[in-house]
C-alpha cells in the first residue's frame, strides 16, 4: 500500500501558525517543553561515527577530492584541524566523549567487507582501530550499512541508482543477503555489540526507494542471519514528508529518518526552529501510518524511533564541485534543544526493557556540518559556528546520562 501525506498534526498546525506571527524565522524552544527524564533513563542515544578520516590532503576527509586543499568544513574540530580515525588517541578521546555526555552506542559506517572496494573498506579501522580501543567499555555499537556505497564501491557490481534501489537486480539482491550472513559471522558475536534483548541491531540506509523483490531480500536477509544463530534487528532509514510505503515500513522493525531533510519536504527551511517544528510534523503523521502494523513474518508491531542533527550546512563541500549547496543553521542553543526534543517525544519503547532509541546523524560528518563532537573554542557559535560542547551538553539535558554501558562523571 501506497499513500500520500500531508500534514495533519493540529499540535504543529498551531505551532507553524505561533512561528509565521514572528518576526523571527524561528521562536527558540516554542516546539516542545522540556519535561522531566524518567528513571531509570530509558532513551539509548546512538551517534553515528564515521571512521573515514585520513589526515591532511584531498583524501583526509577535511578537503576538496579535487586535490585543490580548499577546506570543506566551516568547523574546527576540537580534536584538530585534520585527525586521523586510526589514532588511537582520537578513538579514546570520542569515546570518552561519547560516555562522558550520554551516547550510548556509535552507528559504524559500513560499505564493503575488508579487502574490497574502490575507495578501501572502513573495516580496516572498524577492526583494527576502534574495536581495539581499550575503553571500549565504555560504548556500544552498530553497523550503520551504508547499501547505495556498498553497490557503488564494489567493483564488478552493476546497477543503475537513478530509479531506486532495485531488488530485481540480482546484484543488489544477493549482495544485500550476503552481507547479512557477513555481519552474522563476523561482528554480532563482539560483546560491545548493541543488542534489544539479544537480537543485533543494524541500520540501514539508502533503501528509502527500494523497488522490487525487497520484501523476499529482507526475509532472506534474516534467514542468513538466523543460519548463525542471531534474530537481526532492523532499522531504516525510510521516513518521508510526502509518502507512506505501507510495504517498505512492515520490512523494518523500526523506522528512522536520518536528519530534518527528509525527501518530500520543499523547500528546506530555514533554520533548526523550523525544522523541528516540520520534522514533528512529518513523524506525527509516520507514527499514525504505522500504529498496529505488523513487521513483516514477524508479532512485533513496527516502531517509530527518530533521527535528527543539530544543523546542515554543505556549503563549502559542494562549492568546489561548482553547487550552491544547503544550508540550515541552529541560529541558536535553543533552536538544538527543540530538535533534540521533537525526537524523544516521538522514540517509541521497545523490548522488555521498553528502550526509546534516538539516532544522531551525525557525531562527526565534518562536510555536512551535521556534527556533535566538540569543536575549537573559536568565533561565535551561533549561527553553525564553533559550537564547542554545546551540543553534547543538548544530549546529556534532553536524554539524560548513559544508559547502558559503563558510566564516568563527566570532566
Amino acid at each position: 500500500m501506497h499513500r500520500v501525506l500531508g500534514l495533519k498534526s493540529t499540535a504543529t498546525l498551531g505551532l507553524m501558525a505561533v512561528l509565521a506571527g514572528c518576526s523571527s524565522p524561528a521562536l527558540p524552544g516554542i516546539a516542545l517543553p522540556p519535561t522531566a527524564i524518567p528513571e531509570p533513563n530509558e532513551y539509548v542515544v546512538i551517534a553515528q561515527l564515521n571512521l573515514w578520516y585520513f589526515g591532511p590532503g584531498c583524501h583526509g576527509g577535511f578537503e576538496a577530492f579535487d586535490c585543490s586543499g580548499q577546506r570543506t568544513t566551516p568547523f574546527e574540530p576540537a580534536l584538530g584541524h585534520t585527525y586521523f580515525s586510526s589514532d588511537p588517541e582520537v578513538i579514546r578521546r570520542q569515546i570518552d566523549w561519547a560516555a562522558d555526555y550520554g551516547v550510548d552506542a556509535f552507528s559504524l559506517e559500513w560499505t564493503t567487507p575488508r579487502g574490497v572496494g574502490t575507495s578501501g573498506s572502513l573495516e580496516d579501522n572498524i577492526d583494527d582501530a576502534f574495536l581495539k580501543a581499550p575503553n571500549l567499555d565504555r560504548i556500544r555499537w552498530v553497523i550503520f550499512y551504508d547499501l547505495v556505497l556498498r553497490i557503488l564501491q564494489t567493483p564488478g557490481l552493476h546497477v543503475d541508482l537513478s530509479r531506486g534501489m532495485d531488488f530485481d537486480n540480482p546484484n543488489v539482491y544477493n549482495t544485500f543477503v550476503a552481507d547479512f550472513d557477513h555481519f552474522a559471522r563476523k561482528y554480532f558475536r563482539e560483546p560491545h555489540y548493541l543488542s534489544i534483548d539479544s537480537r543485533p541491531v543494524v541500520y540501514i540506509w539508502g533503501t528509502w526507494n527500494a523497488t522490487g523483490r525487497f520484501a523476499e531480500a529482507f526475509q532472506d536477509a534474516r534467514r542468513q542471519a538466523a543460519a548463525q544463530g542471531y534474530d537481526v534487528y532492523i532499522v531504516g532509514d525510510i521516513i518521508r514528508a510526502d509518502a507512506f510505503h505501507e510495504g517498505l515500513a512492515s520490512v523494518y522493525d523500526a523506522n528512522t529518518n536520518f536528519t530534518f531533510l527528509m525527501a518530500g519536504i520543499s523547500p528546506w527551511p530555514q533554520d533548526v526552529g523550523q525544522a523541528a517544528i516540520v520534522q514533528a510534523g512529518v513523524l506525527e503523521n509516520w507514527q499514525s501510518e504505522i500504529r498496529g502494523l505488523r513487521v513483516a513474518g514477524r508479532q512485533e508491531n513496527v516502531s517509530l524511533q527518530p533521527g535528527w542533527a543539530p544543523q546542515y550546512d554543505d556549503r563549502m563541500f559542494k562549492a568546489w564541485q561548482g553547487q550552491e549547496g544547503i544550508y540550515v543553521p541552529a541560529t541558536s542553543r535553543e533552536q538544538v534543544v527543540a530538535m533534540a526534543e521533537v525526537a524523544r517525544q516521538y522514540a517509541e519503547p521497545v523490548g522488555s526493557q521498553s528502550w526509546r532509541l534516538v539516532w544522531i546523524n551525525t557525531w562527526n560528518n565534518w562536510a555536512e556540518a551535521t556534527t556533535i563532537e566538540p569543536t575549537a573554542d573559536q568565533g561565535p557559535r551561533y549561527p553553525a559556528g564553533n559550537y564547542q560542547f554545546d551540543m553534547l551538553e543538548i544530549v546529556r539535558e534532553v536524554f539524560g546520562a548513559e544508559t547502558i554501558g559503563n558510566r564516568a562523571p563527566a570532566p
